[in-house]
């Protein structure tokens, strides 16, 4: 082996720097993350064997909000990424909530505008909302 086929310490260290660097998680991280993604399934299933009535569906995306921000944080490394990638991954979720926001605002106001939804009848199926006479 030449020494021109060994890699220097100090440029590899100088090269990962420029790219961010790596970071290696301990074994008790990954146990203990593992350990509390099974602890809150578990409380996932258990919560979904009572009636909430309307705050099912919040308790239920609070319990998947906290195991996806764990596997966020640990197996994407976004710990300890930069701060730049951070905002541009948390803005999405900005965008996503706007999303939401204007297709429940369509869903809220649409029986204002449309005059088959605002007189619903127990008579009335899917297919009575098309004109499927081609008029």
């Amino acid at each position: 082996m030449t020494s021109e086929s060994i890699p220097d310490p100090a440029t590899h260290a100088a090269q990962g720097d420029a790219h961010g660097g790596h970071h290696i998680c301990s074994f008790r991280l990954f146990a203990s993350i593992f350990v509390s993604l099974l602890i809150l399934t578990s409380l996932t299933v258990l919560v979904s064997r009572f009636d909430f009535g309307g705050f099912n569906m919040i308790i239920a995306m609070g319990i998947a909000s906290i195991k996806a921000a764990l596997v966020m944080t640990v197996f994407m490394h976004m710990r300890w990424d930069t701060a730049a990638n951070n905002i541009a991954f948390l803005s999405s979720f900005l965008f996503l909530g706007i999303l939401f926001l204007f297709t429940l605002a369509d869903f809220a106001t649409r029986a204002d505008t449309d005059p088959v939804l605002a007189q619903p009848s127990d008579k009335m199926r899917p297919a009575d909302y098309y004109d499927w006479s081609g008029h």
